[in-house]
């Protein structure tokens, strides 16, 4: 199944690209799904509990001047701080097994302490200079609220019931599903690989001689098909392995070793498969018949699924009932009047020169 992500929050562009910047991978997920603007605070005193090469101020404990209305501080830099509650909130919003990998990782805990200190202090210097009051911006932060307002005003009213799907309904779907969820019968096989290019006739009948030789001895009674791979093979990917490939679906072999190794049943070992690289003796030791995917390991997916389509759905009717609800009216020449302005506004542009 396939899941939505939202987009990125525009307005926090720059602060994101701090962040990665510095961090990757799991460290950047503690960004969550913060979008607090930072606050100007009194610098604190606090205990130093990082390496002097970090330049930020970290403490272990609560400050003893601190303010009792105020969480205590963990990193500040000049008059911004980042506390404890805005910590544990991108804590929070970690997975789990993140989470706990992060806890260990000092460096990274405080590259990104230091990322979200360089936020704070990039805003307040905004701020000081009345960047929030340019006309643009301020339309900018109007339609990201409006986006936000719509947003979550919309899932209030189009929001699945807390008991749908019901069971029916998911086994439904399961049935719907099953071709998407079928799976390919899997073959364990390992293999002795002795090179050949086709164009080398001297090396094609040495490899076939020797592998005609291999093939006899891993047919014997009471063979060691694995030694004789380790011995033999120069495949170096699966020599080490006794020549085990693993479980594959047949589509995955080479087209040469598909037709034999369908034939084949477990613990037989094939006569020399030649192919453009050289020749492939073969062994079959298991074998998984074609499945579909079972009912409980797809079935929260499925209701995940569901769920998202049945509000997709209820939203769309609900925005539809809006419109019905009233006569929508265009008016034509006012239309056409607002497309001739903006043709009027960018022919009125300075053009930019281009460098020779």
């Amino acid at each position: 199944m396939t899941k939505t992500l939202t987009s990125s929050n525009r307005l926090r562009l720059t602060a994101a690209v701090l962040l990665i910047a510095v961090l990757a991978g799991a460290v950047a997920l503690m960004r969550g799904k913060d979008a607090q603007s930072s606050e100007t605070t009194t610098a604190k005193t606090v205990a130093s509990a990082a390496p002097a090469s970090t330049g930020v101020t970290t403490t272990a404990g609560t400050p003893a001047t601190a303010p009792a209305s105020r969480p205590p501080a963990i990193a500040t830099l000049g008059a911004v701080q980042v506390d404890r509650d805005e910590l544990l909130r991108q804590l929070q919003a970690m997975p789990p097994q993140a989470r706990e990998q992060l806890k260990d990782n000092r460096a990274g805990i405080d590259q990104w302490l230091r990322a979200r200190l360089a936020e704070k202090a990039l805003i307040e210097q905004a701020r000081a200079q009345g960047w929030q009051d340019k006309p643009e911006l301020k339309r900018a932060f109007q339609a990201a609220q409006e986006r936000i307002v719509l947003q979550s005003y919309l899932e209030s009213v189009s929001r699945a019931p807390d008991d749908y799907p019901a069971q029916a309904d998911l086994q439904a779907a399961y049935e719907r599903a099953k071709p998407q969820l079928a799976v390919a019968a899997q073959y364990r096989v390992s293999q002795i690989y002795l090179p050949a290019a086709l164009g080398d006739a001297d090396a094609v009948a040495a490899a076939r001689k020797q592998a005609q030789d291999l093939v006899k001895r891993a047919q014997a009674p009471k063979a060691d098909f694995a030694a004789l791979a380790q011995n033999f093979s120069r495949d170096d990917t699966t020599r080490a392995q006794g020549g085990d490939i693993g479980f594959v679906p047949l589509a995955q072999l080479m087209p040469e070793m598909r037709p034999v190794i369908e034939q084949m049943k477990e613990g037989d070992v094939s006569a020399p498969v030649q192919s453009a690289a050289g020749f492939h003796i073969l062994k079959l030791s298991g074998f998984h018949p074609a499945s579909v995917t079972p009912f409980d390991q797809v079935k929260e997916e499925l209701r995940a699924a569901l769920r998202s389509q049945r509000q997709e759905l209820a939203a769309r009717a609900y925005l539809e009932g809006l419109l019905n609800a009233g006569t929508v009216s265009i008016d034509g020449a006012a239309l056409n009047a607002a497309f001739e302005q903006s043709a009027a506004n960018q022919a009125a542009k300075p053009a930019v020169a281009r460098a020779p």
